[in-house]
């Protein structure tokens, strides 16, 4: 019975305090929704693009190569142990009536990989139909309608009938299709036809996919590592084709002159058996008629013609042999997922969200264990008179403890299932469905992260239930008699303010008890400015990192970066009459205001446990004329130049592999050659890696003459249509090969950027909630803990106004010190996250704006007057003779 009673009123506790029972709720429900929802958001999102990728196949490897595909290079690539593999067509198609670019693929029922995702009508049955990309509906294409090639010679008929649109695994993105080296340069849509129509002898990819993949996520470090041994396996099976690809096509070359070669080789002996004759007949010309000799001579001139021709004929056959013998090796390329279009910007999305959730919800969930500890204890201290009753009643003191046992259990559970069920439900599918306009994903695969939801559970349990044992085993201790015994009130001292005389003497009755009670309660304080700005810092690191990665651009084009565009040759066209008559084509282009020549390759940059970085290395033709296009600015703020002494390296290479200036660097030419090189300086950079170096620094360790395969370019403001106009002029010079604008990476880089907004926005948003709990929590702790001291002021005469002043004079310093503590805090706690969230190829700059410590402040203050009208209603309610009467 009398355990039936406590039991009671241990219940009854919950429904005498529910508006601190449901803040506690509310604070665990919080820290553990934001922090088991963005712990499990990165995971969330790989798992359901690996779900995509393996229900459409997605092959795990594409082999092109520079002379086509043969079946014997279909043979190699299924010597590959566990590979399945696919051989197809594709190609490039430039609409130049319609400034389109199509990547056209083949269709074949029997094609597992890459299986397409219907979005309207159907896949092809017949012949002459084609199946477009979703994207193409974007320019005006509709089912039923004709398409056409204009004088396609790959494929053997020109007109066809759209039947569907659809997507493709190997494009997530629903913007980037990639570049090419036709038309403008970059690829609008995708097409497939059926694999019949292609008239090509031999295949232009391979497809390739290992099953066993399949069991690990796509963008997860197991898959890429295991992706990386079966790459290296087919480098190694095909290490041999290239050359016998070569001998193969000159071989064909040769057997398809040879019939020529014998005709002319018999025509010439024809030839000279005929002079031969002619010549035994010029022996007796003197002695035949006039006429005779006149057909002799016609007859001598039609044989020289004969002969010339014949020899002319020999020599371009000579000439084809020749080029046939100097024809450069096929090359093989041998790609992954990672390098489809769009593919690695989703898994960055991934990676930048699982950083930032190392940082972020931790230090809110921090905040919100450090909240619930501080009210635990307090509730236990305001018990201490029923502790001593019960001790003294003769209960245990498990019986005493297990009403606060159900209480912190209770309220830790309730937020705990609350938050992990709807963090793990809500904040995954919120990213995915704002950032679904950006990928082709359909569906979710949300699933429960045993860690981060064990992890909340303990750290919870362990701040209400572990802060409510150690107060009240404390108390425990005590005898019954000592706690039914309020607690003596701290002695008053004399502050430092009253030493201000003139000062002091200015501020009125009320304003001094409010700063002597201040110091008097120095916990009070310290814990209420720590709650109010830990919770106004996650309100700055959640607008500030909006800030910091929006400007990766804005720092990254103009302060460094300042050309619009890249201009890359044609590796046959790298004569110097080549680059004249494509710098004749800039300098004739109005808005091109100045161009450079330069040499552009990527080397490898490799360390013992870090992973191989690919760098571009640049190699201007000027030095002078390149710090118009390259600003090189140190740490310092100060720019530097190209140096005759030493290459320059970009910050983010110089961390990773920790490298300074005055060390030696060592790089691997295309050719995996070595080069040891030293270093000069170490220069910022935001957007990937790079190593500058000068033509003369060049010559010397290269040992080679610099010929330039690029060229910058400075533009005045372009539109897109003239930027796609020079595009084409330049692609129509059959001297380059592509033309990059800066413009384009900017959108992309901003569009990638724009994947972030959700998980910002979630963050201010819980953030601000949490600040609102803090603050209604720790005033109602303040009002409880001094309920006898308001209800004697109360008595004295004092206006509601003045006592609801009394505890609001209070906390308006107390968030005030705390908003100004929490700009420190959100300065700090933002550069943390961006150092975690920075990648191999992207350095994320610390920018906070002034519009982040206003939202923080703001939202602060106004919930601190939301609190304050809360409790002034409350306030002047209370019971002052119950109040007084309390501990009597």
């Amino acid at each position: 019975m009398k355990n039936r009673t406590y039991l009671k009123a241990s219940f009854r506790e919950i429904a005498y305090s529910k508006g601190r029972f449901i803040a506690i709720i509310l604070i665990i429900f919080l820290g553990t929704m934001l922090y088991v929802g963005i712990k499990a958001t990165g995971p969330i999102l790989n798992s359901s693009a690996s779900r995509y990728v393996n229900q459409q196949d997605l092959s795990d490897f594409q082999i092109v190569s520079t002379a086509g595909l043969t079946e014997e290079d279909v043979e190699a690539a299924e010597a590959v142990n566990g590979v399945e593999v696919e051989p197809g067509y594709h190609f490039f198609y430039a609409d130049s009536t319609k400034n389109e670019v199509a990547q056209v693929f083949s269709y074949a029922n029997k094609n597992q990989q890459n299986q397409l995702v219907l979005t309207e009508g159907r896949l092809p049955k017949k012949q002459q139909e084609i199946v477009l990309d979703s994207k193409a509906k974007d320019f005006g294409y509709r089912l039923n309608q004709k398409y056409g090639f204009d004088q396609p010679d790959q494929l053997k008929k020109s007109d066809y009938t759209i039947v569907g649109f659809a997507n493709s695994p190997m494009f997530i993105s629903t913007e980037e299709r990639g570049l090419t080296n036709v038309g403008n340069g970059s690829v609008d849509y995708f097409a497939y036809i059926p694999e019949e129509n292609f008239d090509s002898e031999v295949y232009s990819i391979l497809y390739l996919r290992d099953p066993s993949a399949e069991a690990y996520q796509t963008y997860g470090s197991t898959y890429e590592k295991k992706i990386e041994e079966k790459r290296d396996e087919l480098k190694e099976g095909f290490s041999e084709r290239p050359e016998e690809r070569a001998e193969e096509i000159q071989q064909t070359a040769q057997e398809a002159l040879r019939p020529e070669k014998e005709k002319l080789t018999s025509g010439l002996a024809e030839v000279e058996e005929a002079q031969q004759q002619l010549d035994q007949q010029k022996e007796m010309i003197e002695r035949l008629p006039e006429e005779q000799r006149e057909q002799l001579n016609q007859a001598q001139q039609e044989l020289t013609k004969n002969r010339q021709a014949l020899e002319s004929g020999q020599r371009e056959i000579a000439e084809q042999e020749q080029e046939i013998n100097a024809m450069k090796t096929p090359a093989y390329s041998f790609n992954v997922r990672s390098d489809n279009p769009g593919f690695q910007e989703y898994g960055d999305l991934s990676e930048r969200i699982a950083a930032i959730a190392n940082v972020f919800p931790v230090f809110f969930f921090f905040i919100a264990a450090l909240i619930t500890f501080t009210t635990m204890t307090r509730m236990v201290e305001e018990n201490r008179r029923e502790i001593g009753t019960l001790k003294a009643l003769g209960y245990s003191k498990f019986e005493i403890a297990k009403k606060y046992i159900i209480y912190a259990t209770l309220a830790s559970a309730i937020g705990i299932l609350l938050g992990s069920v709807i963090g793990t439900e809500t904040l995954p599918r919120l990213i995915f469905f704002l950032s679904s306009d950006r990928y082709n994903f359909t569906q979710l695969n949300t699933f429960y992260s045993a860690r981060p939801i064990l992890q909340a559970a303990a750290a919870f349990l362990i701040a209400s239930l572990g802060s409510a044992l150690v107060v009240l085993l404390n108390d425990l201790r005590e005898k019954p008699a000592h706690l039914l015994q309020p607690k003596a009130p701290k002695p008053g001292k004399r502050i430092f303010l009253e030493y201000i005389r003139p000062l002091w003497s200015r501020l009125s009755f009320n304003q001094k008890v409010s700063y002597r009670n201040l110091l008097r309660y120095k916990s009070r304080m310290v814990m209420a400015i720590i709650g109010i700005s830990g919770c106004a810092g996650l309100m700055v690191a959640g607008v500030g990192l909006k800030d910091s990665l929006g400007s990766v651009t804005e720092k990254q084009f103009g302060p460094i970066i300042d050309y619009q565009g890249i201009v890359t040759l044609s590796e046959d066209h790298l004569a110097s009459e080549d680059r004249e008559a494509v710098e004749t084509i800039l300098n004739d282009t109005k808005q091109i205001s100045s161009n450079l020549p330069f040499f552009s390759s990527t080397v490898d940059v490799r360390k013992s446990g870090q992973a191989t970085q690919q760098v571009t290395m640049m190699v201007p033709e000027d030095a002078e004329a390149f710090e118009q296009y390259v600003h090189l600015r140190n740490s310092a703020g100060t720019e530097d130049s190209l140096s005759d002494e030493g290459v320059v390296v970009t910050e983010k290479l110089a961390d990773l592999f920790d490298i300074q200036a005055g060390d030696a660097l060592t790089i691997y030419d295309e050719d995996q050659q070595k080069v040891t090189l030293p270093v000069a300086a170490v220069v910022e950079n935001y957007l990937g890696n790079f190593l500058y170096l000068s033509k003369e620094f060049y010559q010397q360790q290269f040992d080679q003459e610099l010929q330039p395969n690029a060229f910058f370019i400075r533009t005045e403001n372009m539109t897109e249509k003239q930027e796609k106009s020079l595009a084409e002029r330049l692609l129509d010079s059959k001297r380059v090969v592509n033309t990059s604008f800066m413009s384009d990476q900017i959108e992309a880089q901003e569009e990638s950027m724009a994947n972030l907004d959700a998980i910002v926005l979630i963050f201010v948003v819980l953030s601000g909630s949490l600040a609102f709990v803090v603050l209604y929590n720790l005033t109602n702790i303040n009002v409880s803990e001094r309920i006898r001291e308001l209800s004697t002021i109360k008595v004295l005469g004092f206006f509601d106004k003045e006592v609801t002043m009394y505890i609001f004079r209070e906390n308006i310093i107390f968030t005030l010190l705390g908003i100004v503590a929490g700009y420190g805090v959100g300065y700090l706690l933002t550069a943390f996250i961006l150092h975690q969230a920075s990648m191999e190829t992207i350095i994320f700059p610390l920018v906070i704006n002034w519009t982040a410590y206003a939202i923080s402040g703001g939202l602060t203050i106004v919930f601190t007057l939301i609190v304050m009208l809360v409790t002034h209603v409350k306030l002047k309610h209370i019971n002052m003779i119950d109040a007084l009467k309390s501990n009597e």
